[in-house]
């Protein structure tokens, strides 16, 4: 069974401390690395990236630990949101349907395929903050209703450039703590069968206990090749305690992180800052970002992501002169 699979990080051991020193990046060794080989380690951007109304209260809200909570008001559109097109539930590991997941974004860099996305509002896509460390916003465009990256015929793919950059202040390139940030198009999206949005959980919303749905043109094995099918996988999602009981350090995951996975069922390169998503029996809901992990489907490390229900008030406070669909 194929599989998608998280984009890593080397793990390095220094006395007590562990540091994601390449975000993403997935090692093939389950070797430490010498101080002398991490010095000389190189992100390879290109070649190793991976990339509301009622309907439930399953998506409810806890006390907030992350930032003061505020029920910060944003207008709501006259659309709906998280919304798939599929007619038969597929399997994780296989290929989905021809845009069976219409939020989902392709992000390329300077003509590359880069990372994933998810399209939130008409003006707004929702992706992981190293993913666009250090990228320059004119070399950035967004694809949208994209399936099979080869085949141009099969359906009406839209491109947008990017009008600006919003990564999370307190993101940490080392730990990988906050990997949130928003991308704002300088051309707003018109959405229909193809193309629309996905909803947000609410604040604090803790999606343990079930099965999520990560989606992305990852690679489908540990170091193998990107396809050009978008491709979609079934993963347990974790608590807390039970990730922090697997083979990562314990103080690694933090409060504001979500691990997903079993072996030979993962994200993996090319995943990153694309969705883990949840349905409620009739939406899907954005609860985790693609963001770190030791190999791809790896026994004892599951994928890890951002928990996104803890960042609500940050993705509401940021999401200017536009509406989210309900």
């Amino acid at each position: 069974m194929s599989c998608i699979y998280l984009l890593l990080c080397i793990i390095i051991v220094n006395q007590t401390s562990v540091h994601c020193n390449i975000s993403k990046y997935k090692s093939n060794s389950t070797s430490i690395p010498t101080t002398a080989s991490r010095r000389q380690s190189k992100f390879l951007f290109d070649s190793i990236f991976r990339i509301g109304s009622g309907i439930s209260n399953v998506f409810g809200e806890e006390t907030a630990d992350v930032e003061d909570y505020e029920d910060i008001y944003i207008e709501q559109c006259e659309c709906d949101c998280g919304f798939s097109n599929e007619e038969i539930r597929i399997v994780g590991g296989r290929p989905t349907g021809i845009n069976q997941y219409p939020w989902m974004a392709r992000i390329v860099y300077d003509g590359k395929f880069h990372c994933g996305g998810s399209l939130l509002t008409k003006d707004y896509i929702l992706t992981a903050a190293h993913c666009v460390k250090k990228l320059r916003k004119s070399k950035i465009r967004v694809i949208f209703g994209d399936h099979d990256q080869k085949i141009t015929s099969e359906s009406n793919a839209i491109q947008r450039a990017v009008a600006s950059i919003i990564k999370h202040r307190n993101f940490n390139p080392d730990t990988y703590n906050y990997d949130i940030a928003l991308l704002k198009l300088r051309k707003p999206i018109v959405f229909s069968k193809i193309i629309k949005p996905i909803c947000l959980p609410r604040f604090n919303y803790d999606p343990s206990g079930r099965i999520g749905t990560v989606v992305g043109w990852g690679r489908t094995s540990e170091g193998g090749d990107l396809p050009a099918i978008i491709n979609q996988v079934k993963v347990p999602i974790m608590s807390i305690m039970e990730c922090r009981n697997q083979k990562y350090k314990s103080t690694r995951i933090t409060s504001t992180m979500l691990c997903a996975g079993r072996t030979n069922m993962d994200s993996c390169q090319g995943d990153s800052g694309g969705p883990l998503i949840l349905s409620n029996g009739v939406k899907y809901f954005i609860v985790g970002i693609v963001s770190w992990g030791v190999g791809c489907g790896r026994e004892g490390y599951p994928g890890v992501y951002t928990r996104v229900s803890k960042f609500i008030p940050w993705i509401k406070s940021n999401l200017k002169n536009t509406c989210l669909c309900s």
